[in-house]
């Protein structure tokens, strides 16, 4: 066999050669690191971080630590080796008897609970929007944000709006500028208006783009704390 040795200047370099030998020999199997088990703790931990690797050993030669039994008892003893998907394999651990077993698993139907929340008041049909507009100048409601996009700004769908506000003697600010699928950078827009107009009520008007974007723009606007990535779920919760 042919072993190659390379030099660095520092363990940082040498953790750089080493993830780039592991990619160009192929992620997923195995990693050693010769190091101090005591005194070195941190760089066992940046190099098992670094290395993509289904197996991180440490003080062992490769070929028989990997394998378990021989060097240590952590890894389950075996001649075949997965790499995961870095290495395009199903596992990345030592296969054993419970890759080869067969598992069944029974489920019943059980559903989650459902849970439907509204607005406290909801308006519809014709005409139901004036109404609606009037009801704010009853709730002592001065300074109104408009949000919507271009197009329906463009076409006038506003002014019966601007007009009934103008008639409870509210403030108006318009928002056009949002565009279809809205970007978190037009809501942090929307947000700084709305931080210069001092708005307490906020009307979205549109379909779901200057809706969503006037929500969003609410959250930053009432909670200047909260990052919105940090709002994002992987699961739906339905009381979120």
């Amino acid at each position: 066999p042919m072993l190659a040795m390379y030099k660095a200047g520092s363990f940082d370099e040498a953790l750089d050669k080493a993830e780039a030998l592991v990619e160009l020999g192929g992620f997923g199997h195995t990693s050693v690191l010769y190091t101090d088990q005591v005194k070195s703790r941190d760089r066992i931990e940046k190099f098992g971080e670094r290395m993509k690797t289904g197996r991180t050993i440490v003080n062992m030669p490769a070929s028989q630590g990997a394998i378990g039994d021989i060097y240590n008892f952590k890894l389950p003893p075996s001649l075949t080796l997965g790499c995961g998907s870095w290495g395009g394999n199903s596992i990345s651990e030592n296969v054993g008897v419970k890759h080869l077993i067969n598992i069944k698993s029974v489920a019943e139907r059980r559903e989650n609970m459902l849970w439907f929340r509204v607005p406290e008041k909801i308006y519809f049909k014709f005409g139901c929007t004036a109404e609606a507009l009037r009801e704010l100048k009853t709730m002592g409601k001065k300074r109104a944000f408009v949000v919507t996009d271009r197009a329906l700004y463009k076409m006038g769908f506003l002014n019966p709006i601007v007009k009934t506000l103008e008639k409870n003697g509210m403030a108006i600010k318009i928002f056009s500028d949002v565009e279809p699928d809205p970007t978190l950078e037009v809501a942090r827009k929307g947000a700084e208006e709305m931080n210069s107009f001092k708005p307490d009520t906020i009307i979205a008007v549109g379909g779901g783009s200057p809706m969503d974007a006037a929500k969003i723009m609410w959250i930053m606007y009432e909670h200047p704390e909260v990052r919105f990535e940090d709002l994002a779920m992987r699961f739906m919760d339905i009381r979120k």
